[in-house]
């Protein structure tokens, strides 16, 4: 049986990054860019009018009184041209003729009898934004590495780019074993459960950026495990709960070393969690959770997840805070993942473990704000100083 740390460095030496993919621009909030983007051109690619106004050829010292020669809208691409003393209509945006000094802003300006009166004279320069004032062809966008916000999108398509070479989500196959099982909106049945797994590792692996697809309900014999297994492996990571322990009814295992699943390794000394296997065929890396979904929470969390963002190129802050125990908590011999409650009183970040650490409880794990890790052993008292990982970890590349 692993440790807590080996488990984790055996993933890690197995988790690489997805080869990067073209993908649609639209697509690609929340990837890593992986490639330099440079820009391809100036921009802007010409000198335009910043505000509605008026574009104004060289003035003399001081003159407020220009002819008027036209106006140009946005989107013209016809070449115009100023000479001293003569004034366009431009439109923010559109192109300014050549020879123009300034554009006056609209509110300052008047048309009378084929004149442009304005209310003092322009500052060179005033209110034209110039030919790649805001990049030069060939400067560098967005870095490889980069997570792509909103604003690194804007950045791109203003650059030109349709699409953007990016590490893609992984596609990840997901099934859960259990003949007791029933999907939601099923009538219910002696004997029966509602299937929270599956809904659980959907949200899970989408929020850790994952593309999930789920598979057919499998029942608890070995032939059907072995299809749902088999369909599984043609994906970037197979997600199986339950069955990877040692009952009757408990195929998975089996199933994954008939199909040639390397084992990398079964059993980590945690709490909850401990059944967790991982492996690999091919590229596909291979995770069989525990069937309680607490268990499968902290051990999707705690490995799953960092997996995937390894694929993706990103990594995980995990955000964590420092508070005291309300109360003590005693630990036995594995590592514990606590499940508490956190709240801020008399400017005190206050952290309490919930009533209810069975791995099946889930109420207590959708009321947890954190999770505390207590090492083996570990007497921990009341007043104590703790560090707490949030259950919204920050995602950064």
């Amino acid at each position: 049986m692993l440790s807590y740390r080996e488990a984790i460095r055996a993933i890690r030496k197995h988790s690489r990054r997805l080869p990067k993919k073209p993908m649609p621009l639209e697509d690609c909030l929340g990837r890593i860019v992986a490639q330099d983007m440079r820009g391809r051109f100036d921009f802007p690619s010409f000198d335009n009018a910043a505000v509605d106004g008026f574009a104004v050829g060289r003035p003399r010292q001081n003159q407020t009184d220009f002819a008027f020669c036209g106006e140009v809208p946005a989107g013209d691409g016809r070449r115009r041209s100023l000479k001293a003393g003569q004034a366009m209509h431009v439109f923010t945006g559109a192109p300014v003729p050549s020879g123009t000094c300034a554009v006056v802003m609209q509110e300052a300006a008047q048309r009378i009898n084929g004149r442009v009166i304005i209310s003092k004279a322009p500052r060179s320069s005033e209110n034209v934004r110039f030919r790649g004032e805001d990049f030069m062809r060939g400067k560098v966008l967005v870095r490889n590495g980069e997570l792509l916000e909103p604003q690194h999108l804007a950045l791109l398509a203003a650059g030109g780019y349709k699409t953007i070479p990016v590490h893609p989500a992984p596609r990840v196959a997901i099934f859960a074993t259990g003949s007791e099982l029933l999907a939601a909106g099923q009538r219910p049945e002696a004997g029966k459960i509602y299937d929270a797994n599956t809904p659980l590792l959907r949200g899970l692996v989408k929020k850790a950026g994952g593309t999930p697809e789920i598979l057919s309900k499998t029942a608890d014999t070995l032939e059907s495990i072995r299809q749902s297994v088999r369909e599984g492996l043609t994906r970037d990571v197979l997600l199986v709960s339950g069955g990877v322990s040692v009952g009757k009814y408990d195929f998975v295992k089996e199933a994954f070393e008939i199909e040639g699943v390397r084992e990398i390794f079964w059993k980590v000394n945690i709490k909850p969690g401990k059944p967790l296997f991982f492996g690999k065929k091919g590229r596909t890396l291979v995770f069989g959770l525990p069937g309680n979904p607490v268990s499968v929470f902290i051990t999707f969390d705690e490995f799953v997840r960092p997996a995937l963002l390894a694929m993706q190129g990103k990594r995980s802050a995990g955000e964590s805070r420092e508070g005291y125990l309300t109360k003590p908590f005693l630990n036995g011999s594995r590592l514990h993942f606590v499940r508490v409650e956190c709240a801020r009183r008399a400017g005190v970040f206050q952290v309490t473990p919930l009533k209810g650490q069975g791995s099946h409880q889930i109420a207590a794990l959708a009321r947890a704000g954190a999770i505390l890790r207590v090492a083996p052993d570990a007497a921990l008292k009341r007043g104590e100083r703790v560090q707490v990982k949030m259950m919204n970890g920050g995602i950064y590349a």
